[in-house]
């Protein structure tokens, strides 16, 4: 009996520590985007901005480019204010990151279609 309560206390603890690793900070990882003479690249084809979440520095230069085969838009969201308007394929958008912090940006067209820039 003191060996199957010993066996169940490990596995208890063993999940408990699984579980807990599980709550950790969700944020997703900024990626070190494809580098332009002048900034960073971005990707936006299909249902995504690849890729989706990215570091820059204050002061660089952002540009997506419409790989894909439909209409997309760039419009930043939650206090950002640059907005592509409708970009065609093979379209680019670009702009300065300014200001330190998470910029937001959704494509307006796509519902659940967003990234994050990360600028320091």
């Amino acid at each position: 009996m003191l060996k199957r309560t010993l066996i169940l206390t490990l596995v208890l603890a063993a999940l408990g520590t699984g579980l807990a690793a599980c709550g950790a900070d969700s944020t997703p990882v900024a990626a070190q985007a494809p580098q332009t003479a002048n900034g960073v690249k971005v990707s936006v084809r299909d249902d995504l901005f690849e890729p989706g979440n990215v570091k820059v520095k204050e002061g660089q230069t952002v540009t997506f480019t419409n790989d894909g085969a439909v209409p997309h838009t760039v419009t930043g969201i939650g206090g950002a204010t640059f907005d592509s308007g409708t970009l065609a394929p093979g379209k680019t958008f670009s702009f300065v990151a300014e200001g330190q912090g998470r910029i937001t940006y959704v494509c307006t067209i796509h519902a659940g279609m967003k990234g994050t820039l990360e600028v320091d």
